[in-house]
């Protein structure tokens, strides 16, 4: 089983003010990513929909004016009347459908809150995955910068003993040709890089990062004993945001369920009646009404049933969701593991090859100047040193992505 793995990096700091590292990209993705920022308005609106639902346990006060001008009436007196009045309510049971309801939003809160931090580690994990593949492109172009200053020096060595009839015209073409390829390899690794330098930018918040240093990573990686447990993985946020999800739901069938009890109001009204041309005998007295009224619906078409079993409907999605996010979890632990594991392999293996590839083209251009072997012994040397860097680079870049991806499966990246 892989070990705790504690450090991408030890050593990283902001060597001027526009020097980048990878901790630091990290708090500028926190701080400036646009999808993030969305997570948190959908986190803010799930508390709000707490309160908007206590609102329910709170009395209501309602006023009102009406002014009625009649064009035809029996008695004149009787055109114009007019009244206001001033209503405060207060519902004094509905079968603790509110209360239920209150719950239900919290548990959401409680859902949403989860997967804002989920999607916080989905940052950090993909701004680290960002920041390793601009620095891989990097170095590919980089690699095939120097393979084609190489190519182009072979080329301009082999076109003056061409000329001085040391090497056949084909073997001149032929490096020409491999001069070409890797100028069109160059050409593309310089786009690539380009595309990974936009990306990193866009998942910063859109920073600019032209005239950013973007540090190198130390090679740090330390072991340490028993982080990465199996049983860690019931406590992501992702699972327990769907917990919390269920919950929410049952509680909107128990506020459904209110539905068939009574409910209670209490108000408490103070009417004023206008006497704009009514008589004196006519004219009624200001009122103060006290009231209680009891409801209670006895059928209202299969609507509460209706709404009962979707949600049960939704509560059972949901647990279906659940189930697969616990397996494509697991899942998620095992690539995550495997790909450490073949990772720290490569590495080992690339860095062999590549001192062995340097050595190799060393003694083959020796042997070159010295006029004992072909050009194309020279060219196939370059290929292999050139695939030898790609290679050692990858499995060295490979590492880090491997622990960034153990730290999200395990939510270690914000601790």
């Amino acid at each position: 089983m892989i070990k705790r793995s504690i450090v991408l990096i030890s050593t990283l700091f902001i060597v001027n003010a526009n020097a980048l590292d990878i901790n630091s990209a990290v708090n500028l993705a926190l701080k400036n990513n646009n999808e993030l920022k969305q997570k948190y308005y959908e986190y803010d609106e799930a508390k709000e929909n707490i309160e908007l639902n206590k609102s329910g346990f709170k009395p209501k006060l309602d006023l009102s004016y009406a002014y009625t001008d009649r064009s035809k009436a029996r008695d004149e007196s009787l055109k114009r009347d007019s009244s206001a009045s001033a209503v405060l309510s207060y519902n004094l049971f509905n079968g603790f459908s509110d209360y239920n309801l209150v719950k239900s939003a919290k548990y959401s809160a409680k859902a949403s809150n989860l997967t804002l931090f989920a999607f916080k580690e989905d940052i950090v994990y993909n701004t680290k995955t960002a920041y390793i593949e601009f620095l891989n492109k990097r170095k590919n172009k980089d690699t095939y910068e120097v393979a084609y200053k190489l190519f182009k020096k072979q080329y301009e060595d082999s076109k003056n003993r061409f000329e001085q009839g040391l090497i056949a015209k084909n073997d001149l073409l032929d490096i020409q040709v491999k001069m070409l390829d890797a100028k069109q390899n160059l050409t593309r690794a310089i786009s690539d890089l380009k595309i990974a330098r936009y990306e990193l930018s866009n998942i910063l918040g859109g920073i600019d990062l032209q005239k950013q240093t973007i540090e190198e990573l130390d090679d740090n990686i330390a072991i340490e004993k028993d982080s990465y447990k199996v049983e860690f993985l019931d406590n992501r946020s992702e699972i327990k945001a769907l917990k919390m999800s269920i919950k929410s739901i049952d509680s909107k069938v128990d506020s459904t369920k209110g539905d068939f009890l009574p409910s209670i109001d209490a108000s408490l009204s103070y009417n004023k009646y206008g006497d704009d041309s009514m008589p004196k005998d006519l004219e009624p007295d200001d009122q103060k009404v006290a009231q209680v009224q009891l409801k209670w619906n006895l059928y209202d078409g299969g609507i509460k049933y209706s709404t009962i079993d979707i949600n049960r409907l939704k509560m059972r999605q949901v647990k279906e969701q659940l189930q697969k996010t616990k397996l494509d979890i697991k899942l998620q632990y095992q690539k995550a593991k495997s790909d450490l594991e073949v990772a720290l392999l490569n590495y080992d293996s690339a860095k062999l090859a590549l001192v062995q590839a340097k050595e190799n083209y060393k003694i083959v251009n020796d042997k070159y100047s010295e006029g004992i072997v072909k050009p194309t012994d020279l060219t196939d040397a370059n290929y292999l040193l050139t695939n030898a860097k790609q290679k050692f680079f990858q499995a060295y870049y490979d590492k880090f992505l491997a622990v960034a991806k153990l730290d999200r499966v395990f939510e270690q990246s914000l601790k």
